[in-house]
Formats: structure tokens, sequence, C-alpha cells
């Protein structure tokens, strides 16, 4: 009977163990926020180092007039990419996705999941709001590159170089 009991303990504490490193993996691939470098903590999930393999870059104009709203992109490369994901924040301002691929989180935005490349890029759109505040902002953005086996090993990230957006005043 104690066999039973302990072996049943057993099977109940795996079985527990699963469901949380299930929720734990499923959560990040929906996405992650917090990890651009307007937070400095980049995407350690996919790989401990930035991998200069892994280029990102925040594509869209330079300037905007307060208030203003206009669309931007974040691409993502690499030799080896099969799926990307990215992390968007602004120093101020607004970001809405333009698709489903992304989803706001904590005034960020992230990808809903890992989204399959063509011809080894992945692209993320989303719009820009400027703050009604005149002067430089800044867009931040991290991506990754993963090969889908559910594991660390292959996946890869880097930062975007930061994109300055010059806020101009509206009345002009």
């Amino acid at each position: 009977m104690f066999l039973a009991f302990q072996k049943k303990n057993v099977i109940n504490a795996g079985l527990i163990l699963f469901i949380v490193s299930t929720i734990i993996i499923y959560a990040k691939e929906e996405g992650i926020v917090g990890r651009t470098k307007k937070n400095k903590k980049g995407c350690t999930c996919h790989n401990e180092v930035s991998s200069n393999d892994v280029l990102v870059f925040i594509s869209g104009p330079d300037s905007l007039q307060a208030g203003q709203s206009a669309l931007y992109a974040v691409t993502i490369s690499s030799s080896f990419i099969k799926a990307a994901g990215a992390n968007i924040a602004a120093s101020a301002g607004e970001l809405f996705p333009v698709f489903h691929d992304l989803k706001k989180l904590k005034g960020e935005l992230t990808h809903t999941s890992p989204k399959y490349s063509s011809s080894g890029k992945v692209t993320f759109q989303f719009s820009y709001t400027a703050p009604q505040v005149i002067g430089l902002q800044n867009l931040y953005a991290n991506g990754n590159s993963v090969n889908m086996n559910g594991k660390k090993t292959g996946d890869s990230w880097n930062y975007a170089p930061t994109k300055i957006i010059l806020i101009v005043n509206s009345k002009f």
C-alpha cells in the first residue's frame, strides 16, 4: 500500500512538472516583452547572448509630426532562419499591431506565434503614433531566429539598431 501511494505521488509530481513546463514554453512561443535595448535584457529564452548572424532592422519614416501615425516594419534575417519572433518598444508614443502576427502587451508589441520565413526573412509591420511632445524619440526592437525544434539549440537573437525619430511641431 505504501509503494502504491508513493508511486501515485511520483506520477502526480511528474504530471504537474510537465504541465508547468508546457505552460512556460507555450507562453514564450506567444511572445514576450521587455527584451529590447530599452530594457537591456535581450531574448535569453532563445540563447544567452546575442548573435551577429541575426540581422534585425527597423524601417519607416525618420520624422513625424506630433500626434501623427505612420507604418513601420521590423525585418529579421539570418542564414539559418526557419521562423522568427519580435519584441518592439518605444521611448514614448503608441505602438499598434497592423496584422494578427503581433499583439500589444504592456505597451509593447510581441509576436503572437513564430512567423515562418520567406526567402530567409521575416517582417512584422506595425503602426507608431508619435507623442505630442516635439524632439527625438526612439523605437527599439529585438528579433529572434528559431529552428522550431522546441529547444534553445540552434536559436539565436539580436537587437535592432535603435531607430531615432524626430518629432516636429504639427503646426508647420
